[in-house]
């Protein structure tokens, strides 16, 4: 499977972890995230192992995400206890707000991990590849950032490494305060070198962008805004509205780097798999219309169950497609 491939199903996972915060829906979606991931760690088609991030970010996001929403939202009918008059944190302590506050975290949780695994799995080359020639900032910015992430991962183990050849039993606390202290280390000296090198090629030059650039990409974001502000408001049509935009903004940055996309290779899984993906797209535009698949599920204000439909429900499990095509890529 190639750059492009991924991007999609990160794209994909992105917008449809955005739109619901159904408790089904967003299990099915980590499910699937957690069955790619596995394969991946499993194949490792660039000779990387899956990050282990979302493990630790889970066990931190999760109560963090929990504890904070029911402490601030003091809506519901399921009070569970209440709080003093305190600022800010007073009032009662509803199941709705913690339900609320977990299925956010298993969101960006699952939306994290997403993400994070494309490091394991997406050609640099290829991704730099696939950026439109008009869109030279946003070029920089990723080649800093997928050269950013590699050097902060070797500070970290190398921080690790040279703990256990010292032979230093420290505690857990002691070992993450060393790990964070390399990180940073690294990562100011990396920001001070790429700076430099920024601008000696003089990058902070002003270049004045084109019209039609600065539009299709404000229009981009004002389509991202109106498919998540949409689906959350419980307003089919303005989500649909912005779905129609993002597809218009895709078409067009596809037609603006057919040429460099035609060099990656298009094997029979990679078709598959973003076939697939396209296919998981499209139900889920059909899912917002559909009234029972209860995208715009809120535990606000009176706690209710959960409506499921299966054709929502495929499209979630229908992210997991790359993960029958792994082998067929492995190199």
């Amino acid at each position: 499977m190639n750059a492009i491939t991924w991007l999609l199903w990160a794209l994909v996972l992105v917008l449809a972890i955005s739109v619901t915060r159904n408790p089904f829906y967003l299990s099915l979606a980590a499910l699937a995230v957690a069955t790619v991931w596995i394969a991946v760690d499993t194949a490792r088609p660039l000779g990387r192992q899956a990050p282990r991030l979302p493990l630790l970010a889970a066990g931190f996001l999760l109560p963090w995400s929990t504890a904070v929403n029911a402490l601030l939202a003091h809506i519901g009918d399921r009070v569970l206890f209440r709080l003093p008059a305190w600022p800010v944190i007073g009032g009662p302590i509803t199941l709705n707000a913690a339900l609320y506050g977990l299925l956010t975290g298993i969101a960006l949780t699952t939306a994290l991990a997403g993400t994070t695994l494309l490091h394991a799995v997406i050609d640099r080359h290829q991704a730099l590849r696939a950026i439109p020639p008009n869109q030279r900032v946003l070029a920089t910015t990723l080649a800093i950032a997928l050269n950013a992430l590699p050097a902060f991962a070797t500070a970290a183990r190398d921080a690790v490494e040279a703990s256990r050849l010292r032979g230093l039993a420290l505690p857990r606390w002691r070992q993450l305060q060393i790990v964070v202290a390399a990180i940073l280390y690294r990562g100011i000296d990396y920001s001070l070198a790429t700076a430099e090198v920024l601008e000696t090629r003089s990058f902070a030059a002003r270049h004045r962008a084109r019209p039609a650039t600065q539009a299709s990409s404000l229009a981009m974001l004002l389509a991202s805004f109106a498919v998540i502000g949409g689906s959350l408001a419980g307003k089919p049509s303005l989500a649909l509205v912005g779905v129609a935009g993002l597809s218009l903004g895709s078409a067009l940055i596809v037609h603006s780097t057919w040429r460099n996309l035609r060099t990656l290779q298009w094997s029979l899984a990679t078709g598959a798999a973003a076939s697939l993906l396209l296919a998981a797209s499209t139900l889920l535009v059909l899912s917002l219309r559909d009234s029972a698949a209860d995208l715009a599920y809120s535990p606000y204000p009176a706690l209710r169950w959960p409506g499921f439909s299966p054709l929502a429900g495929f499209a979630f499990l229908l992210l997991a497609s790359p993960a029958l095509f792994l082998r067929g890529s492995a190199r």
